[in-house]
C-alpha cells in the first residue's frame, strides 16, 4: 500500500476480482462462516503498516501487546468486558455510540487524509450497543473516508445482520465482496471460498458480478480457475433452465428465433443476449421476468452506483447527483489542482448555485472574480459565469447546481 505502488487490500486475488483498489475505497468483505474474514484483514492491516497512517478499531476483545509504530488504535472493548485497558484514548464501559464516533472523528484529524482504517466486525459493534448503532457507525463514518481519501475495510458476518441492514450498506458503500463456501467443490479439494463483486463503484460495468474461487494456502488466498463474469453465470442459468425443461439447443433457438449457433455462445458466456432475446427466453422458458409494481413515494434516490463521471472541460470532471423539471439539476464537480477555464462548465440560461465542500475555487462574473472556501456558497442569477479556477495544490470539491430553466448542455 505503498504510494509508489498504489492502494491495496493486501491480497491480490481480491484486488484482481475488483479490477484494483481505488483511493478513497471503503471495502466492505461480507462473508458465511466458511470466510477467512481474519486473514483478510490481517493481509490488509500488514500491506498498509509502514506505508500510511493505520486506524485499528477494536470492539469485541482488548488490543493486547505494545501499538505499532504509525499505528492508532481505538479500543472500545470496555463497552463490551466492562474492563477499560491500559490505552490512551480507550473508551470506558459505559460509552455510548456518541463518544464512538468522536473517537474516529479524532483520528481521522489526526491522521489526516489518505490513511486506512480497519474496523471490527459490526456485530461486535452489534453486541456492544445496537445494530442501529452498528449501522449509524458505518452510515457516518464511510462517507467521511471517502471524502478524506482514506482506505477502510469493514468485515462483515452475513448471519449476523438482517437484509436490510446489507443493503443500506451497499446503498453507501463503494465495494461489496461476498465471500462464502464453494459448494461446488469437488471431493478431496482443500476447502474453498468463492468471492463474489456486488458492487464495485468506479470500475467497468463488467466487474460487478464477477466471481473468482480460492483456497487458503499459507496465510494467503490463491485464485483456482478462471474468474467467471455476469454474463458467464447467466448462460450457465439459461443452459440449465433449458436441461431442466428437457429442450435441446437446436429446439429451444428455433422457439425463440435466433441461431443455434448464438444461443450456444450465450450459453457459454461468449456473448450475453439483446434484451429482445433474453425476454424472449424467459418467456420460452417459463421464468417470471419483468419490474415489480412500483408506488409513488414522493421522493428519489440517485444511488452512486449507476452514475458516472464526465469529463467537461480539462481538468473539471463531473457527476450528476439528481434531475427533476421541476428542482433542476445538482452535480458533484471536481476541479484539478491548477486547472483553469475560460467558460462555465455548463451551458445555461439559468441560475447556478454554488457551494465548496472541498478546497478553494475562483469564479469569474460580472467581470470580477470571487475566492470561494470550504463551505462557501455563490448564487448566480443574472450574472454568467465566464470563468473558473483552483489556485490551490490540492483539487476542488463543489456542489453546482443548475436552477429550473433551461437545460444543460454538457459533452457527451
Amino acid at each position: 500500500m505503498s504510494e509508489e505502488a498504489g492502494p491495496t487490500s493486501g491480497t491480490e486475488v481480491l484486488d484482481a476480482l475488483i479490477d484494483d483498489v481505488h483511493i478513497g475505497d471503503n471495502l466492505v468483505i461480507a462473508g458465511d462462516d466458511a470466510a477467512p474474514l481474519d486473514l483478510l484483514v490481517d493481509r490488509f492491516v500488514t500491506a498498509a503498516r509502514g506505508h500510511i497512517p493505520l486506524v485499528i478499531v477494536t470492539v469485541a476483545a482488548p488490543w493486547s501487546g505494545p501499538v505499532p509504530d504509525g499505528v492508532t488504535v481505538l479500543d472500545w472493548s470496555a463497552v463490551t468486558t466492562g474492563t477499560t485497558p491500559d490505552l490512551p484514548g480507550a473508551l470506558p464501559p459505559d460509552a455510548d455510540l456518541a463518544a464512538a464516533l468522536a473517537s474516529v472523528r479524532a483520528a481521522d484529524h489526526a491522521v489526516g487524509t489518505g490513511a486506512a482504517f480497519v474496523f471490527d466486525r459490526l456485530s461486535a459493534v452489534q453486541a456492544a450497543w445496537s445494530d442501529a448503532a452498528a449501522l449509524e457507525l458505518f452510515l457516518s463514518t464511510c462517507p467521511r473516508l471517502y471524502r478524506r481519501r482514506s482506505l477502510a475495510l469493514w468485515p462483515i458476518e452475513l448471519s449476523a445482520h438482517r437484509p436490510t441492514f446489507l443493503r443500506r450498506l451497499t446503498e453507501v458503500t463503494q465495494v461489496v465482496v461476498e465471500v462464502v463456501a464453494d459448494t461446488h467443490a469437488e471431493p478431496g479439494d482443500p476447502p474453498s471460498v468463492v468471492l463474489t463483486v456486488r458492487k464495485a463503484d468506479g470500475r467497468g460495468g463488467e466487474v460487478p458480478g464477477r466471481s473468482r474461487r480460492a483456497v487458503v494456502v499459507d496465510g494467503d488466498l490463491h485464485p483456482r480457475g478462471d474468474a467467471t463474469s455476469t454474463r458467464q453465470r447467466l448462460g450457465s442459468l439459461i443452459r440449465d433452465q433449458r436441461l431442466s425443461r428437457g429442450l435441446s439447443q437446436a429446439e429451444l433457438a428455433r422457439r425463440v428465433g435466433i441461431s443455434p449457433s448464438a444461443l450456444s455462445q450465450v450459453e457459454r458466456g461468449v456473448r450475453g443476449p439483446g434484451g429482445d432475446t433474453l425476454v424472449r427466453l424467459w418467456e420460452v422458458l417459463g421464468v417470471p421476468f419483468g419490474p415489480r409494481a412500483e408506488t409513488d413515494t414522493g421522493y428519489a434516490v440517485s444511488r452512486r452506483s449507476g452514475r458516472e463521471r464526465r469529463e467537461l472541460q480539462e481538468g473539471l470532471t463531473g457527476e450528476r447527483l439528481l434531475a427533476d423539471a421541476a428542482a433542476g439539476e445538482l452535480w458533484l464537480v471536481e476541479v484539478a489542482a491548477g486547472a483553469r477555464g475560460s467558460s462555465g462548465p455548463f451551458t445555461v440560461k439559468a441560475p447556478e448555485a454554488v457551494t465548496v465542500i472541498r478546497g478553494v475555487l475562483d469564479l469569474t462574473l460580472g467581470g470580477r472574480t470571487e475566492t470561494l472556501h470550504e463551505g462557501d456558497a455563490l448564487l448566480a442569477t443574472d450574472a454568467v459565469i465566464t470563468g473558473w479556477s483552483n489556485p490551490a495544490t490540492s483539487s476542488t470539491e463543489a456542489l453546482w447546481q443548475l436552477l429550473p430553466a433551461l437545460r444543460p448542455q454538457v459533452p457527451r
